[in-house]
């Protein structure tokens, strides 16, 4: 008999949209213990209820009936870190073949149990489960806040046990070197893995390894193997596709997107990626017939996104299309009425005016793109409006904005492939646009060094003003931001404490603290703010 006492303090949502089978869940569930239950019919609800509870266990039905299932919802919650790490998700289903969908998926649920099922071989598999997420309970607390150091930490306290949990934890270990830059150790470790079995993740772990110590042509040859072994693969592909289109062969990444989309139709972050490469390798109608049936298929999800109308509209502009371009921006205006999304919005309403031949129009959309705060904006975003920029003849702004692409996001190697993408396309020399963006590395460069010599040597004043400047400029860029940080913090140690200057620089720390809590800098500016304490105190 199942462990009631496990269950009654844990929060579960059950997703199924047979009424049938939520009142069959239900009794199952409040037989073994569980007391605390949210029941909803379909992806839109349990969005709602998610916005306001944290559950431990979600249940979900695969075929959901409303054109997303249940693993296409699972990807986007993990995807967009909308659950914690230490969240049990069991998908349930009656199909036999979803064994074949969760092994071709990176994004596998925690469990799946094929119907019918008893309420014993349901209450095993919960309680297995919840054994294992109270064993991570502290590694997922600590990922879920991408304090990447303490992961690490908290696997090599548990690795040595060579428990039954030692592969995960090796996973998990792995990954965490990959976030906090250390790839060669990352590689280390998934041979350690691939040397017990030939697990598929740990592969193409050390092919994104590989990748990401420069070795991109080992980490191609190594996810095409990967592919030739393991066709149903599908993160292989994305992985494969990505490292093309970054080394600049995007016809050969979206050769790769296509035999991926025959295997699957894929997620929602595949059909993007793809239709962009679509549009920007010359082939809008491939674009729009890809985009068009997907946003079809989820015209009532919340899986859809702004930008997929975006996509869609510029594929038909491409086409001259745009009177359909335009359509397609008024119908997404119904849906994505928050100010990112009208941003996006106006930025597609202008290429669709100005390729209908409509400049004033165009102009004024791009005005209203223009007019809200950059650093506001993702950097995928201020692209776009660069790109604009250029085929309205606004050269100076469009270089503006994107100086500012590369300079608040410096370790971001796919936003200075975009710049790249926008610059080509806006009829520059590939010498030419590689020189900008070194340009616009090294200015950034320049005023850091410069600001942290005016500390050095004790001009805190002309330090502050300067680095201050630029990290509320480019409030992204860590190493600016730290800085910043950093020198007011001397300069109070110094100069004595400023309420106001104290407040900036915790201003900035917390900001880099909720980016990347482990980030190495953090530790220097304690060290000097604790110097402060005793003067505080003594105020």
């Amino acid at each position: 008999m199942a462990n009631i006492s496990k269950f009654t303090d844990k929060w579960v949502l059950v997703i199924d949209d047979m009424e049938g089978m939520r009142s069959q869940l239900r009794m199952s569930l409040t037989n073994s213990g569980f007391a605390k239950l949210h029941i909803v019919a379909n992806i839109r609800e349990a969005l709602e209820r998610m916005a306001s509870n944290r559950y431990d266990v979600i249940l979900c039905d695969y075929s959901l009936g409303d054109s997303t299932d249940g693993q296409q919802f699972l990807e986007h919650l993990r995807t967009n870190d909308l659950i914690s790490r230490n969240t049990i998700f069991v998908m349930i289903t009656a199909e036999q073949a979803y064994e074949k969908v969760v092994a071709a998926s990176e994004c596998a649920p925690d469990d799946y149990l094929l119907k019918p099922f008893t309420a014993g071989q349901f209450n095993a598999r919960l309680e297995k489960l919840l054994e294992r997420q109270e064993y991570f309970a502290g590694i997922d607390k600590a990922a879920d806040a991408k304090d990447w150091t303490r992961v690490i930490a908290e696997c090599d306290k548990a690795l040595p046990a060579r428990n039954k949990y030692f592969i995960e934890l090796c996973k998990t270990k792995a990954a965490a070197l990959m976030h906090s830059n250390r790839p060669q150790e990352a590689a280390d470790l998934y041979r350690e893995v691939l040397a017990l079995r030939p697990i598929g993740w740990a592969r193409l772990g050390l092919a994104r390894a590989l990748a990401m110590q420069g070795k991109k042509d080992e980490a191609q040859q190594l996810s095409q193997e990967i592919l030739a072994d393991s066709p149903q693969f599908m993160a292989a592909y994305d992985f494969l596709g990505g490292l093309l289109s970054s080394s600049g062969d995007k016809k050969a990444a979206l050769d790769v997107l296509q035999k991926a989309r025959a295997v699957s139709p894929g997620t929602m972050n595949r059909i993007r990626e793809l239709s962009t490469l679509a549009v920007s390798t010359g082939q809008p109608e491939l674009a729009e017939s890809v985009m068009r049936q997907t946003l079809q298929k989820h015209k009532f999800s919340p899986v859809r996104q702004v930008q997929d109308y975006a996509i869609l509209s510029k594929a038909l502009a491409n086409q001259g299309k745009a009177d359909e371009a335009l359509n397609v921006v008024a119908d997404a205006r119904k849906d994505f009425r928050d100010e990112h999304s009208q941003v996006i919005l106006a930025v597609t309403e202008s290429v669709a005016h100005r390729a209908a031949g409509n400049d004033e129009q165009a102009e004024a959309a791009l005005a209203k793109a223009m007019a809200g705060d950059i650093n506001q904006l993702p950097a995928e975003t201020v692209t776009a409006i660069a790109d604009a920029c250029f085929a309205l003849g606004k050269e100076d702004e469009a270089n503006k904005f994107l100086r500012h692409a590369i300079q608040n996001n410096p370790e971001d190697a796919s936003i200075r492939n975009k710049v790249h993408d926008v610059l080509i396309a806006a009829g520059k020399e590939t010498t030419e646009a590689d020189a900008m963006i070194e340009d616009s590395t090294q200015e950034i460069i320049r005023i850091n060094n410069e600001g942290v010599r005016k500390a050095e040597a004790g001009q805190f004043d002309e330090a502050v003003e300067l680095l201050c400047e630029a990290a509320d400029r480019l409030p992204n860029n860590l190493q600016i931001v730290g800085n910043a940080a950093l020198v007011i913090a001397l300069s109070l140690v110094k100069k004595g404490n400023d309420p106001q200057m104290l407040a900036r620089c915790l201003r900035y720390r917390d900001a880099i603290v909720k980016k990347t809590p482990d980030y190495p800098k953090i530790a220097q500016i304690d060290s000097q703010l604790r110097l402060l304490q005793p003067a505080r105190s003594g105020q």
